[in-house]
């Protein structure tokens, strides 16, 4: 007779709903303003840049708080929250892994204008992404960084890795039981 499993109570996803609506929202005032650019002679890609960098950051600081969240569900604590990044493959070409620059990108987002912790210069350095004395926008980390997770810069996409890293914990959980 097979054995019956229960599924934990917390693997239901119940963060996707509130990750999902930012993301549309932040995705929406992207697309609002990329009009600028047909609607207003002088808006350029620059002036574009400017406006969504911050988005793109609070984008990132969603997918954080969403990724850390999701390891406290699965092991009671966010602690070992470095341990589990790691549970990714890494980038192709990189030493680190796709949820590690993602946080990374978010801690980057937070903190650019402060002193930057070494954990998260380490990261940048190994991707070579630019955070020292960003003159052009699209040399900075964010838009680098945004160029790696995906060329288009969707944000659903990257939402949606994470969401299916999410369920790949918890299936690699249960093969460990």
């Amino acid at each position: 007779m097979e054995e019956n499993k229960k599924t934990h109570w917390r693997r239901n996803d119940f963060r996707l709903k509130s990750l999902f609506m930012i993301v549309d929202g932040l995705q929406k005032s992207i697309k609002e303003l990329e009009k600028n650019l047909t609607e207003i002679h002088w808006y350029d890609a620059d002036w574009l840049m400017q406006e969504t960098e911050p988005i793109y950051g609070l984008a990132f600081i969603a997918f954080q708080n969403y990724i850390i969240g999701s390891i406290a569900d699965i092991d009671g604590t966010s602690q070992n929250k470095h341990a589990f990044f790691k549970k990714d493959r890494a980038i192709d070409g990189y030493a680190f892994t796709t949820i590690e620059l993602i946080t990374t990108l978010a801690n980057y987002a937070k903190h650019k204008d402060e002193k930057l912790l070494q954990g998260t210069t380490t990261i940048l350095d190994g991707f070579k992404l630019n955070y020292k004395d960003v003159i052009y926008l699209d040399e900075a980390a964010i838009f680098q960084g945004l160029d790696i997770l995906d060329k288009d810069w969707d944000l659903f996409k990257i939402q949606d890795y994470v969401t299916v890293w999410r369920e790949s914990l918890w299936i690699s959980m249960e093969c460990q039981n």
